[in-house]
């Protein structure tokens, strides 16, 4: 009986300690302010080193679509509880890691889409200007102009993007109220870019 008394007695401090070291050993978090972002746009990172300390530096890293491997971004101080931020600018789809110590943190991803615009040329002819904005070109990759109702959303046609990643484009307006945008599909804007918009255009006529 004292037999097992010892042994529990042990077991149990053998446990603590497991869990005192477990505890102590260090760690940061990642975690993002929205999970996408249009090109140009900016995403906030943050985090927590767990010993609660302000002052202890912090390193962002990223790894862009295309690369191979993580390089260093920056880094930044943790304030008070040991909380860190930073803002960052992905210019094309981009994976984020914390190093704090010896510790790195879990992978984070932004997806970016690109930045569309929509512009009325000439409202007598229905000519309108379209651009597609990011890290690279769009050149002969389409957008599909659409039209945009109570009843739904109809494909009016498929623009192909000139050397510029941009297109002159007419279409028959009626009479009234025309709400048209321009939609870029993943399967023209991939690899490192997802589906992306321009805003909804509102035309009176």
């Amino acid at each position: 009986m004292r037999r097992t008394g010892v042994f529990v007695a042990v077991l149990a401090v053998t446990l603590l300690v497991a869990a005192a070291g477990t505890a102590a050993r260090p760690a940061v978090t990642i975690s993002l302010s929205r999970p996408s972002v249009v090109y140009g746009g900016s995403v906030s990172l943050s985090g927590k080193v767990s010993d609660n300390k302000a002052g202890e530096t912090v390193d962002v890293l990223a790894e862009p679509s295309g690369a191979t491997s993580f390089s260093t971004l920056g880094s930044v101080t943790t304030t008070a509880g040991g909380h860190w931020t930073d803002a960052v600018k992905p210019t094309i789809e981009t994976s984020y890691e914390a190093k704090w110590k010896s510790e790195t943190s879990s992978t984070v991803t932004v997806k970016v889409r690109p930045l569309i615009t929509l512009t009325l040329v000439h409202l007598s002819t229905g000519t309108f200007s379209t651009k597609v904005t990011a890290a690279r070109s769009f050149a002969g990759k389409f957008v599909l102009v659409q039209r945009l109702s109570s009843s739904g959303v109809a494909t009016q046609k498929k623009v192909i993007l000139d050397t510029n990643s941009s297109a002159t484009f007419s279409v028959r307006l009626h009479q009234g109220r025309s709400r048209l945008r321009v939609v870029m599909p993943t399967s023209q804007t991939a690899p490192g870019y997802i589906t992306g918009a321009s805003k909804v255009l509102t035309i009176n006529r």
